[in-house]
């Protein structure tokens, strides 16, 4: 299988499995090349999130696609005839045992047949903002925000106190740095507009604008 993997970085682990997957080629491009699609078997775009114009390229192929789009489901690019699928591909939630997927029931075959292929583990999802883990991760680091702005305690003290009585691998404080302030704050606001619990802490949005 040959495979063309859209990165702005050096990929060397994805989806917990060292690159190239067994029994494939991957080829690790910065764009999409100019010559097209045709020579490959999937295609695997890191990069979507910051690039959703690819979009309109990507439907118009036939070639299988796996879109890194944590906020943009498969209903707002309105893919439902496309051979696309979404994956969560946020640090830290990229290289899990088990990716979170989300594809329209015409595609399952197709997308089950590529991941068995490739001995990936997945979870289908509802194509929802922010899947399972991002959704419920962004609510955890939105309600630090707003535990913070209340002093009831300092953010070093909350990661810890949420590490040693939870087990989680990382604090709030520390997943938020780690993702992205721009992709919480972002995911916060997609999901506000469906659901006021989400509404994105007053300190969340001031450290966003300021860094």
């Amino acid at each position: 299988m040959k495979i063309l993997i859209i990165s702005a970085n050096p990929v060397t682990l994805l989806f917990g499995k060292v690159i190239p997957f067994p029994g494939s080629e991957c080829i690790i491009k910065s764009s999409l090349p100019e010559v097209g699609l045709k020579d490959f078997d999937l295609l695997i775009d890191l990069e979507f999130e910051e690039n959703p114009e690819r979009i309109d390229q990507y439907k118009k192929s036939t070639l299988p696609v796996l879109i890194g789009s944590v906020i943009q489901t498969l209903n707002d690019l309105n893919t439902s005839l496309s051979l696309i699928a979404r994956f969560n591909h946020w640090p830290v939630f990229i290289n899990r045992n088990c990716i979170e997927v989300a594809m329209v029931k015409e595609n399952e075959v197709v997308f089950h047949k590529l991941f068995n292929q490739l001995t990936i583990p997945f979870y289908a999802t509802a194509d929802v903002p922010g899947f399972v883990s991002a959704r419920t991760v962004s609510m955890i680091i939105n309600e630090a925000f707003l535990a913070r702005e209340e002093q009831v305690s300092s953010a070093d003290e909350i990661d810890l106190a949420m590490k040693l009585g939870t087990s989680y691998p990382l604090g709030p404080f520390e997943w938020y740095n780690q993702t992205g302030p721009d992709r919480i704050l972002r995911l916060l606001q997609k999901l506000t507009d469906t659901d006021q619990r989400y509404q994105p802490a007053l300190s969340l949005i001031e450290y966003k604008a300021n860094h």
